[in-house]
């Protein structure tokens, strides 16, 4: 596998820690969330496209909505896979009148 660049991407981790095959699933929602088109290319290589569409899918909710839209289109899915489901949770006492 390539090395992973050093780069400001992951400014609140060990840097030489990361490990590639060890932190993948990291790695790759780190740069879906904030990484440059180079980031998500060394991604696509390192790891394969299917992978990668793999992370996006299992953690869609963790997303902002601009980076679910693009993820969405970019990796060509069904937009119904892509929604934000809203909270289904019971409004708590303390907010109710």
């Amino acid at each position: 596998m390539e090395t992973l660049k050093k780069t400001n991407l992951f400014w609140d981790v060990d840097q030489d820690g990361l490990d590639p095959d060890k932190h993948g699933i990291f790695i790759v929602k780190r740069i879906l969330e904030k990484g440059d088109i180079d980031d998500i290319g060394w991604a696509m290589k390192s790891y394969g496209r299917e992978f990668v569409v793999d992370v996006f899918q299992k953690n869609i909710g963790k997303f902002n909505v601009k980076s679910n839209n693009f993820w969405c289109l970019y990796f060509n899915l069904d937009k119904s896979q892509c929604i934000l489901k809203q909270s289904t949770k019971k409004q708590s006492p303390f907010w109710q009148r």
